[in-house]
């Protein structure tokens, strides 16, 4: 009788063992793949979004004013820093039109002060000058132009304040008020704005205006870089 039992014992192992054979022979394996994610979230949206978000700050038809202050930057013998305001209004949220008058304040570099303080004899005058470099200062500039704004976005501050911004492209026409009268000048710019409030936007702009003066009696192409910082504020 106990080898009787040993031998069922036996037999019944070898079942199991030969069962669970058969199961991993027939069972198909699955894989994370073929999960469809339209049977676990549903139907799945046939149209893809355009923008992941939308504008946080709107300027269509909000007219816009603000103050500036810069300089030129590649004048030669002079510091020529700006001061002005703007006028501006979109017609949509990428393009539209501002107005912009600066003033300057114009001050000798240490270059020309150096050459001025040099003193020599004009022997066709017969009198004692100073060697003076040939300079036309800008002391105003009236600038309209048209504004393009198709970049807009946000940037994330240490993961503690978003930022919002567009960058923008200026082109149109300025009167550049010099030395030598009033000229007619093409003015292009690149900028970016910072939205800090919902009305009230920080500005970096570079510009360059370009027009023909008089150097040693030749019409010479002058290209007047400028950089500025200023602040805008929109109505409604």
């Amino acid at each position: 009788m106990g080898t009787l039992k040993r031998f069922d014992h036996s037999r019944s192992v070898r079942n199991l063992f030969a069962l669970i054979a058969l199961c991993i022979g027939f069972a198909k394996p699955s894989s994370a793949f073929e999960l469809k994610p339209s049977e676990l979230r549903g139907k799945a949206s046939q149209k893809k979004p355009s923008v992941l978000q939308q504008r946080f700050f709107q300027k269509s038809w909000r007219p816009e004013i603000g103050v500036l202050g810069g300089s030129f930057i590649n004048e030669a013998y002079t510091k020529t820093t700006t001061l002005g305001f703007r006028g501006g209004l979109f017609f949509n949220e990428w393009v539209g039109a501002e107005f912009q008058y600066l003033t300057t304040t114009v001050d000798d570099t240490e270059d020309r002060k150096a050459l001025n303080s040099v003193k020599y004899r004009d022997l066709e005058e017969d009198k004692v000058v100073s060697p003076d470099p040939e300079t036309n200062p800008i002391y105003g500039v009236k600038d309209a132009n048209a504004v393009l704004a198709p970049f807009y976005g946000k940037l994330n501050l240490f993961d503690q304040y978003i930022v919002y911004t567009d960058l923008y492209l200026s082109g149109g026409m300025a009167k550049v008020d010099t030395a030598q009268g009033e000229l007619n000048a093409v003015s292009l710019g690149l900028g970016q704005r910072f939205y800090m409030l919902e009305a009230l936007s920080v500005r970096l702009d570079f510009r360059d205006r370009i027009y023909t003066e008089q150097r040693r009696g030749k019409s010479s192409r002058k290209n007047a870089l400028s950089i500025d910082l200023g602040f805008s504020y929109f109505f409604f």
